[in-house]
Formats: structure tokens, sequence, C-alpha cells
């Protein structure tokens, strides 16, 4: 491997590109297996072979510097060959897996000026796209060394953008060589490891996964199985003899605590990254996997795979562990609001500066930089990346994501991080994950949780939450899953998940003049209009239903109004069930029979407005007084 051909004069250091570094493999370790796939192995000599065998193919079709090739298909010998391919002949490689609907990899076609469709397996038609298949590339008998070149578009790899359109994050070579040599370095990868390759291809760690270990003379281990589950991974990294491999910790999690190993593995290093990594699944894992090193990764895409990482100590706290420090090459500055340095143990936004970040976002109009320049004199020669996530340095001067701008909300005044909320959700030893978020009710916010559990009940959950969290930070509504859905990179569906509750909106019907219901029915549908809930129990506590101080107000104006009469607020803290609440009205309505027949007609005169009766209401309960 070589670790660079020269350095710039800011010291940035230029490396050998991938394919490149690859070859170098090759010449030391010619017949050492570079991949397994089922029952296919190709020795590292075989796989180079095959690079030039595609890479001739692709000469044939003019593709070159500023051409973007698009590779159709799904983990596989091939891809990789063909990635390498591309790599070889100067052109930008865009992976396409073949799962994705068709209507988004038309829309990948459309967002990028693609000038070659490579399928590595089934054809397909791709419109007015000419595609080939490298499947049927024939051998070539002449084999040229491949050379680097002076294009440093190295891939497109896409994220989502907030019109639904994905955007191209074009990555630079110089920035995926370096990290891929920092990370074999660091832990000291070799032909003595075999890498697990669970990531699909629409996902820039494929990156990751595939070639830290092939230029270092690793064997990369494909499951025939496409989206394994757990069972089916544990017996793939059993009878591959694993050693390393990447994951995200929510699909980690869902294996650890639905399945446990019987067979022995030989797993050495899991490398978490793409979501927080949380205390409870480091010690389920530990548990399994005794010898295994967990290695905490973070980086955005923007700036090439990862930027800091973490060995995660033999003792870990709850909640989300920290992302430690900066790989070599990066600085990470965490940045207030007015953009000045935080303080240890002050909250920022975290912003990574590196020369080895992407190249930018591809637009029609051409590159568009997410850096910014000049923000601080620390990085002055290097821009900024804002991350948008949140998060400090802590005593060991670690950074610890706290969560994205966005997931801070308040709720009654009180400014709530819905990570906190969730870190203490699966600190709970049977639940499996979760995810939380808000609700805009039509009267006040509330937090919504979905959570996978295992033995445990929803009262077990909520009785685990207010041991534990202020009653604000309480989520107003459970939503238990036997499985939360998910990506085909195995992350958490939160757009699924949002639009589930955003769709979960029951509206009351109100009650009409001379229309025959109980009271306890009446008090119910107010209940499900204020919490948009329509499965609330009769014998359930409001607030651990979704109430909250403001919507109890709102309780409280609607049954004055519905049953023209008055009631004391401080009643609704006393009462707080729609059966006692039931009782309370009714007790009021049998002292004045006349007030039946009112029912409707609108609510009665001359009252304090429910604003003054709420904060005396709320001055008495506090003091205890109740008159």
């Amino acid at each position: 491997m070589s670790a660079s051909n020269s350095a710039t004069d800011s010291g940035k250091r230029i490396f050998d590109q991938v394919h490149v570094l690859f070859q170098n493999a090759c010449i030391q370790y010619p017949d050492h297996i570079a991949v397994e796939h089922g029952l296919q192995r190709v020795t590292y000599q075989e796989l180079l072979n095959r690079v030039h065998d595609i890479h001739v193919l692709l000469q044939a079709h003019a593709m070159g510097k500023g051409k973007i090739v698009a590779l159709h298909g799904e983990r596989s010998i091939d891809v990789i060959a063909c990635v390498l391919a591309v790599w070889a002949s100067g052109a930008t490689a865009m992976l396409m897996e073949s799962s994705l609907p068709e209507h988004r990899r038309n829309l990948m076609l459309q967002t990028v000026p693609t000038s070659l469709v490579a399928c590595c397996g089934p054809e397909f038609e791709f419109g007015s796209t000419p595609s080939a298949n490298v499947t049927k590339a024939p051998q070539v008998p002449v084999k040229l060394p491949l050379q680097n070149h002076n294009e440093d578009r190295a891939y497109i790899a896409f994220t989502s953008g907030s019109t639904g359109v994905p955007k191209a994050i074009v990555g630079s070579h110089n920035g995926l060589s370096q990290f891929l040599i920092w990370q074999s370095t660091e832990f000291k990868t070799g032909p003595h490891d075999r890498f697990a390759q669970f990531t699909n291809l629409s996902f820039d760690v494929w990156f990751r996964d595939v070639f830290t270990p092939l230029i270092s003379g690793a064997t990369v281990c494909i499951p025939d199985t496409p989206h394994p589950g757990a069972r089916a991974a544990f017996e793939f990294l059993s009878e591959s003899r694993i050693t390393a491999t990447h994951l995200v910790p929510s699909i980690a999690n869902v294996w650890i605590n639905t399945h446990h190993p019987v067979a022995p593995i030989a797993l050495k290093h899991a490398f978490f990254a793409g979501e927080p990594l949380e205390g409870a699944l480091v010690n389920k894992w530990r548990h399994v996997f005794p010898d295994c090193q967990i290695v905490n990764l973070y980086g955005p895409t923007e700036t090439t795979l990862a930027k800091h990482f973490k060995r995660i100590d033999s003792t870990v706290k709850e909640g989300i562990q920290p992302v430690g420090h900066s790989i070599e090459g990066s600085n990470t500055f965490v940045l207030s609001e007015d953009g000045t340095l935080c303080a240890p143990g002050q909250v920022g936004e975290i912003c990574i500066s590196t020369p080895y970040g992407s190249h930018g976002y591809l637009t029609r109009a051409g590159l568009e930089s997410p850096y910014v320049s000049g923000l601080i004199p620390e990085s002055d020669t290097v821009p900024l990346y804002r991350t948008g996530d949140l998060g400090r340095k802590n005593h060991s001067n670690e950074i610890e994501i706290l969560g994205r701008k966005d997931e801070q909300i308040k709720i009654n005044g009180v400014r709530i991080d819905l990570m906190e909320v969730k870190s203490v959700l699966v600190a709970h030893p049977a639940i499996r994950d979760a995810f939380v978020c808000t609700r805009q009710q039509a009267f006040t916010k509330s937090i919504v949780a979905f959570v996978e559990p295992g033995d445990c009940s929803e009262t077990d959950i909520f009785k685990f939450l207010k041991d534990r969290l202020p009653s604000v930070m309480v989520p107003g509504k459970l939503h238990l899953r036997d499985a939360l859905p998910r990506l085909p990179n195995g992350k958490i569906d939160r757009r699924a998940l949002m639009d589930e509750v955003n769709l979960q909106h029951t509206t009351f019907d109100g009650l009409q003049p001379g229309q025959s219901r109980s009271v306890a029915d009446q008090v119910e549908k107010i209940w499900i209009e204020i919490l948009e809930n329509p499965d609330v129990s009769r014998s359930q506590n409001f607030f651990d239903a979704g109430g909250n101080s403001l919507s109890i107000v709102v309780l409280h104006e609607k049954i004055e109004k519905l049953f023209c009469l008055h009631l004391p607020l401080v009643q609704l803290f006393q009462t707080t069930t729609i059966e006692t609440q039931t009782h309370a009205i009714e007790a009021l309505l049998n002292t004045d029979p006349d007030k039946q027949t009112l029912a409707g007609q609108g609510p009665p005169t001359s009252k304090p407005g429910g604003r003054q009766r709420f904060i005396a209401a709320r001055t008495r309960h506090r003091t205890g007084d109740t008159t």
C-alpha cells in the first residue's frame, strides 16, 4: 500500500488512487483470496484480470475523464471489478442498487449526466442512456499497469434532499484513499482479516466495506442472502470466519435482540456508523462478542466516509457514546450560534475541517460547495463543513453527538432533545429499538415514540420513563411494534413513521343538541379530539395519554362549554381519567338538573377567563390549596 506520492504546499497529501492501491495489493498477495461470494472465490490476481477486461470494454465505449458511469446491480464480484475498472479509465462511478424502485433509479439518472450504464447482472432499459453488460466483457491478453489520473472525481453518492429529490455528492479520489489508508493502518488490517460486506450499493459506506480490505490484502465476504436476518447474519459471520464488519447500530440492535449465535464467531472489530451508538447496544454486543473491539465512527457523506473514531472503553456509560477524536488530516470544532468556539461542555454545532472532503453537490449549474470559509481563524486555510449536528467536547476533549439541530424542540417552554428521550427508552433492558418524534396537535405539541418491545408492556415502559424523565419529556403516545420499518441500509425509516404520525388525526364530530349520549361518551370524545388519539382508555391518566398543562386547559374549556357548567380547573388536575372526570361532571349536573338539558347550547356566563382560572388553579395545586 502506498501512503502518498506527494504533498501540496498547504500540507495536503496526495495519495495513490484506490485502483492503484488495489493493484499494489495484488503484487503483494496475488494468490490470496480477494472476494468470496457464496461458492465463488477469486484471488487478487484473478480479480485484477477481471478489472482489465472490463476496463477495455469501457474504453471501447469511450469512457474516460469527465464521464460518469452508472453501475447497475447488486453486491457481487463483478460490481467490485467494474468500479475499479471505471476508476482505471479515469471516469466517475455512480452505484445504482438493482433493488431500488424504478422511479428512484430514473431520478438518479435525471439528476446526474450519465454517459453509460454498466449492467453487472440482468440488463434493463434505461431510456436514452446507453448501457453495456460488463458480465460479457471478453478476456484481454495484454494487461497494462493501472495508472493514477489527474481527475479527482471518484464517485457519486446520494443523500436525501429536503425537496424530495436526492442530492448528488461528488466524492473525491484523494479523500477516499486517505480514509481507506487511515483505517487500514489504524486497525492493522491485513491478509489475516475477513470483512463482511453487508452494505448494498446505494450507500457510500459500500466503498469502506469493500476497499479497506482490498487495499490491505484482506478478503471481502459477501453473504448469499441480500438482506440476512439475525440468524442468517450470525451464521454467515461464523461460517465465513469474519474478523471485521461495518454495521448500522439499529440493524445490529435487531440482530442482537432477536437471536444469540450458537457457533463461535471470530469477530475482532465491529465498526458502528450511520446512527448514534447507544451504551445499551454496546453492552449487549459485548455480552455476545466479548473479544470484539467496538469502534464508533462518525462523519457525514460530505466529508468522506468518516472523520471521527473512538474505540469504545470496556466500561461504558448509559446513553449515546462519544465519537472520540478526529482522524488524521481532519479537525473538528464546536461552534455556538454566533460562530464562536464553544468551551468544553458547551453545546454547539459540529463543524468539520478537512482537505479530504467531497467536491460538493452536483447541480445543473455545476458543483455547489457544502463548505464555508472564513468562519473562524482556527480554520482559515481549510473551509468548514457545518454538519447540522449538535454536540460538545467532554472532559477528555472527545466529541459527543447530542442530536440534530432540528431534533431539539420546546414543549411548554421547556427545551427537549428527542435523542435523550430515545436514549432512555433503549436503556430499558427489554426494548430493542425506538424512534421518537413530535406531533403538532391542534392545541399543542406532543412527543410520540415508536418502540420495538421485548417482554414488557406499555404500562411498564411508561413507569420506566417516568422514573427517569421529567413529565414534560415523557411521550404522550407509545406505539408498540414487532418491528420498526427500515430503509434498505438498515436505518429506521423516519419518514414512514412521521407520515404515520401525521395521518393519525381524529376529528371530533361534536355533540348535537338533543343527541343522546352518556356523559362518559361525551368526555371521551373531547379527549380524542384534544389528544388526537382514538385509543384512549377511560381509566387512563390524561397526562399518560399525551396531555399536558396546556391541553388540560383546553379540556377544561370544552367541558364547561359542552355541559354549560362551572367546573374548577383544579378539579381536572385531581380527576385525571375519563371515569373520574365523568363522576365530577355528573355530580355538578345532579345539583342542577336543568343543566342536563342545556348541553351544547353554549357556555355559562360571568366566569373568569380560562387562562386566569388555570393560573389560579395551578397556584392552588402547587401550594396544596384546593378550595
